[in-house]
């Protein structure tokens, strides 16, 4: 074509170029869908996973999640590693401090659910426990818990056998886990003598529990959640605040066993 039509017809031959690359692109190619990027807590990832699905339906946006413990997210917050559109908590303590530095308006957090803490064990473990007192048996030879530090489950586990006045006994038993997944699946390959503490919403058909944790030793167990501030997506942040209210959103997390707050 070129030498046909010579260097005199080349903006015109762009300009046919041109044309044909627009009208073969792809369907959808000029108006990508936007992605709305959900941060949150471990132990709610499969829950808002499935909340996530049933929200994005009819609507122009693609989800993306990002799954680890509490910490490890407010902290990637704070650190602009990640820059999610809405952030799930599993305690009040790090919302506060993305609050405090301003990527979360205060008066933008819910509390839309709660779990329980427990004592589990791999399915065919012989451990039986009355209490905690009992993890300073020897039939108990490991205890695994979140990491204090980054993960609330963890932290709620540590409080809860220093007011059992059983955490000095046993901590040489203790090892701890990034994540309550991450425990839930070493527990299940564990070998005779391990046991787990852990939040009852993460026991899979390989674990069975063995002492559910008394409320009164450990801080309530709360879920918050908020969109990030400055979202580019905030109206789909704000609406996702509204639709974990609906009964669509109650009925979901009550099946997958957490407990709905009024």
């Amino acid at each position: 074509i070129m030498n046909k039509w010579g260097s005199k017809n080349r903006p015109l031959y762009r300009l046919i170029l041109c044309g044909l690359v627009l009208f073969s692109a792809p369907k959808g190619y000029a108006t990508e869908r936007p992605t709305f990027i959900l941060a949150a807590a471990n132990s709610t990832c499969n829950m808002v996973r499935a909340l996530g699905e049933q929200f994005s339906r009819g609507r122009d946006i693609s989800m993306e999640y990002i799954c680890k413990s509490s910490g490890r997210l407010a902290k990637g917050m704070m650190g602009a590693a990640i820059k999610p559109d809405y952030y799930v908590s599993a305690n009040r303590s790090w919302m506060d401090k993305v609050v405090d530095r301003g990527i979360i308006r205060s008066s933008a957090v819910s509390a839309p659910w709660s779990n329980r803490l427990v004592v589990a064990v791999p399915a065919l473990s012989g451990v039986v426990l009355d209490g905690l007192e009992d993890l300073k048996g020897e039939a108990v030879a490991s205890i695994m818990i979140g990491d204090p530090s980054t993960a609330p489950f963890g932290r709620y586990a540590k409080q809860a056998l220093a007011a059992s006045n059983v955490w000095g006994s046993v901590r040489d038993k203790i090892t701890t886990r990034k994540h309550t997944t991450m425990l839930a699946n070493n527990l299940a390959e564990a070998p005779v003598g391990a046991v787990g503490i852990l939040f009852s919403t993460s026991i899979t058909a390989s674990l069975k529990t063995v002492l559910v944790i008394p409320e009164s030793l450990h801080q309530p167990i709360r879920y918050y959640a908020a969109p990030v501030a400055g979202s580019a997506l905030s109206d789909h942040a704000l609406a996702f605040s509204q639709f974990l209210k609906s009964q669509e959103a109650i009925t979901l997390a009550d099946n997958r066993g957490f407990i709905t707050n009024p």
